[in-house]
């Protein structure tokens, strides 16, 4: 009778055991089936796709240029609910991609940028964070990331004169993740953003006149209308202004005489243009040459000045 008892004791405690072990077994494996079986027994899928004005070029004046505005468009194509992150990709001038907000935001997207429930950073951040609302989405489901970019600081650092001509390209993608394992990705069209420089003039002419010279030439074909400052000046001395004119003409030119240099010889002139509407200057300058002579009248000398 003690050993029937003894041994029922036994085989009861052995069953807790064995149980006790069971169910933990059996918990650590549904959770691994589970996660597999999300993973495994769907697709893993996701597309991303870009609209709007992001590819941009810049023209403003002050330290902060008006805006431009598009949207990144996630779509969960596969069949497991997906968590996802941005990724950034830039090449080009860091200098401009430090400048340039990059807000993000989930809603309505347009032209106003909303004043709150949005994401702030630049251009030059590499994992900008998403909106929340963008960050899990459900399998064949889709949501659109407004996304809004501009030039914008608090000094002459961020001016259009001091960023001129750079130019700045990003890559954005979107990682979408099931669990650390399971991860697929998507990448749109690269954008490029620059900053406006206005072009030099063209087909720098030069005309004789009375003792003088009429300098003439064309303006910069990406002025868009707008008026232009003009300088004349000797490249042997680039900070002296021979002559100035502005004009919104499609031609402009200068009269220059002997008086403008101080002896005989040959000079070859420049021609520079700077933007009236942003303070840009030409990255290069056309030349012309004119000479500085000596002429007699009646046995009299006299200075001219005449194309070379």
């Amino acid at each position: 009778m003690i050993r029937r008892r003894s041994l029922a004791a036994i085989a009861a405690i052995a069953t807790l055991v064995l149980l006790a072990g069971a169910g933990t077994a059996t918990a650590s494996w549904n959770a691994t089936a589970a996660l597999t079986a999300s993973a495994s027994s769907t697709t893993i899928a996701t597309a991303f796709g870009q609209s709007g004005q992001l590819n941009t070029t810049y023209r403003y004046s002050g330290s902060t240029s008006t805006a431009a505005t598009g949207a990144l468009t996630i779509t969960n194509s596969g069949g497991a609910p997906l968590a996802y992150s941005l990724v950034n990709q830039t090449s080009g001038s860091a200098s401009l991609a430090q400048k340039t907000a990059l807000v993000l935001w989930t809603g309505t997207c347009g032209a106003t940028i909303p004043s709150s429930g949005t994401v702030s950073t630049t251009l030059a951040d590499r994992a900008p964070a998403l909106p929340a609302a963008a960050q899990s989405v459900a399998p064949g489901s889709s949501v659109t990331v407004c996304v809004a970019t501009r030039i914008d600081g608090p000094d002459a650092t961020s001016t259009n004169a001091t960023l001129q001509g750079q130019t700045v390209t990003a890559a954005f993608s979107v990682t979408g993740a099931v669990g650390t394992s399971w991860t697929t990705t998507a990448t749109t069209a690269a954008i490029t953003q620059s900053v406006y420089r206005i072009e030099a003039p063209t087909a720098v002419s030069c005309a004789n006149g009375n003792r003088s010279v009429v300098i003439g030439w064309n303006a910069p074909a990406n002025r868009a209308g707008a008026s232009v400052t003009y300088r004349v000046f000797d490249t042997g001395n680039t900070a002296a202004t021979l002559a100035g004119v502005t004009s919104a003409n499609d031609t402009a030119s200068v009269s220059l005489d002997s008086t403008s240099f101080g002896r005989n010889g040959t000079y070859t002139l420049g021609v520079e243009a700077k933007d009236s509407v942003s303070g840009t200057t030409a990255s290069t300058t056309s030349t012309i040459a004119v000479q500085r002579v000596t002429r007699y009248f009646l046995l009299f000398p006299y200075a001219s000045l005449e194309c070379a």
